[in-house]
């Protein structure tokens, strides 16, 4: 929980990463930094959930667990919706307004002679003549993490669309959100665009970050599409933007079509059909709708302590204890679930376009992030009846932690971002979504099961700082992400290091949350629903 403080405050920071602040000062370090923590930190928490939620059941009973797990995820869950949810959009907006009121002050450049300043004008020739010059087509721009593939779609510019694909550009280059350039043409409309990367293979079944397809963000509402037009500053007529989205709808419902007609694309046919049914179609809005932001572990732990619970009343019917330690710890048994990783792994956007698993913040999880994190909820289940007395996972964690951040970490994000510019030369475009699969899901369980040795080695003894922590960490995680939007905005503008800036934001943020957990939650009912009551120095429990 103390992590993700950190981590949603290096955001802001972190060069190439497209966060809802973007500071004048940035940081390559702080990308990384941002990037080593998400790989990792939600896994490691559902993996510790799933412990403690088999440890109670085993102590107290089902009845008393549901109690306690209702108490203290679904009811904090609830109330976070109608607090700190509003809040966290309202300045999610507000920072979206803000970045496109200070790009309008900006006083105007004269044009520069680079790919990305032709591009935006339009300008094919020039376009050409760069390209022929030995200017990359496909590297990402610095601060939208977007190809310039992606710039002329989103601007409806085809001959340039044409030029960067003549010029060796990848029709289906990823930006930082997993999108492709067809993503981008296809939210506004642009359907000579879409047309032209069709015809040159665009992958028209290609999911960005957040499981969309083309056809997906082409039916986006318009305030959305508003938004982030205006962000972007490009100029939209709703009348054109709303009869291009229908051009580009039929177009892709017949490449779709066309491809399965050759029998290469069944699966992606299969899949639109899928929501094709009023039902579904209400279920896939339910998963793309954002409701819960930054709360939506509490609303996986919710879905995943009901699947807990028929798990537990099998066993109990069926005398099942659990898997003894020579099984479970034994080399098959903890390839097992990494191996089952791969697959909800596979059908992530972040597998391909960024570095650790996808969020899913809507009503309904999206199935694939939900199976990906029960897998994780499901060893921890398993380990605590496994009974690991003698602490064999994780016990060799003084090497494979560094041995991970080290020889696993790299590969995994080059293979999904290209950040570190060596996938190229280890192999093959077509290998480096499977690779970043692989190595992505070997860097989150490694990472899980070093850090767990490493503060079972550590944490040995009761520790009245270290409980004091654990105790406030779920409410200064609850109610973090508005404070740290709200400083972004404010500090955006100062100078100095991105390093000390962000190091200054986590720790003041942190120090004023603690202050309030201490003065005016921890002994309240506020505490006690978060973490039970607790009594004051000097007064017995009750």
């Amino acid at each position: 929980m103390l992590l993700g403080i950190a981590y949603h405050a290096a955001l802001a920071f972190a060069a190439g990463f497209p966060w809802l602040v973007q500071d004048i000062s940035q940081s390559r370090g702080l990308y990384l930094f941002q990037a080593a923590s998400h790989g990792f930190r939600m896994p490691l928490f559902f993996l510790v959930s799933g412990f403690f939620t088999a440890m109670l059941w085993r102590k107290r009973g089902l009845r008393a667990l549901l109690k306690q797990r209702f108490q203290r995820i679904l009811l904090p869950c609830l109330l976070g919706l109608v607090t700190v949810v509003p809040v966290t959009m309202w300045l999610s907006t507000k920072a979206i307004q803000s970045g496109v009121a200070r790009q309008a002050q900006r006083p105007a450049e004269p044009a520069q002679p680079d790919l990305w300043s032709r591009v935006a004008q339009g300008d094919s020739d020039a376009v050409r003549r760069l390209l022929a010059e030995g200017t990359d087509p496909n590297a990402r721009h610095p601060q939208y993490g977007s190809t310039p593939l992606t710039a002329a779609a989103l601007l409806g510019y085809t001959s340039v669309v044409t030029a960067l694909l003549d010029g060796g550009t990848e029709v289906n280059a990823l930006n930082a959100d997993g999108g492709t350039a067809l993503h981008a043409a296809a939210f506004l409309g642009r359907a000579e665009a879409v047309e032209v990367l069709l015809a040159r293979g665009a992958n028209a079944a290609a999911r960005n970050g957040r499981g969309q397809t083309a056809a997906d963000v082409a039916r986006v509402d318009w305030p959305t599409t508003q938004l982030i037009a205006d962000f972007l500053q490009i100029p939209l007529v709703r009348e054109q933007v709303e009869a291009g989205r229908g051009q580009v709808l039929d177009q892709l419902q017949g490449a779709d079509a066309s491809s399965a007609a050759m029998g290469g694309s069944m699966v992606r046919k299969q899949r639109e059909n899928t929501v094709s049914g009023p039902w579904l179609r209400l279920a896939y809005r339910l998963m793309l709708t954002p409701v819960f932001a930054h709360l939506w572990f509490l609303w996986f732990l919710c879905w995943l302590v009901g699947g807990f619970a028929l798990y537990a009343v099998i066993a109990r019917w069926i005398g099942w204890k659990g898997l003894p330690s020579r099984w479970l710890l034994s080399p098959v048994g903890l390839a097992l679930p990494i191996l089952a990783t791969l697959i909800p792994q596979g059908l992530m956007g972040a597998s391909n376009a960024g570095f650790g698993p996808d969020t899913s913040i809507g009503i309904l999880p999206m199935p694939h992030v939900l199976l990906y994190y029960a897998i994780f909820f499901g060893f921890g289940v398993l380990y605590y009846d496994c009974d690991d007395v003698d602490n064999r996972l994780g016990r060799g964690w003084r090497w494979t932690l560094p041995a991970t951040l080290l020889l696993v970490f790299p590969p995994a994000l080059e293979f999904g971002t290209g950040t570190l510019g060596f996938r190229d030369a280890w192999l093959p475009g077509q290998y480096h979504a499977p690779a970043a699969v692989v190595f992505q899901t070997g860097y989150a369980w490694f990472m899980t099961f070093a850090c767990l040795g490493l503060f079972r080695s550590l944490l040995i003894r009761e520790n009245r700082t270290i409980r004091y922590l654990s105790d406030s960490a779920y409410w200064l995680y609850l109610a973090h992400l508005p404070l740290i939007l709200g400083a972004q905005m404010v500090i955006q503008g100062w100078p100095g290091p991105a390093v000390l800036k962000c190091l200054l934001l986590t720790l003041v943020i942190t120090a004023f949350l603690l202050l309030i957990y201490d003065r005016a939650v921890r002994y309240t009912w506020l505490g006690t629903l978060l973490n039970g009551r607790r009594a004051k120095p000097g007064q017995p429990p009750s």
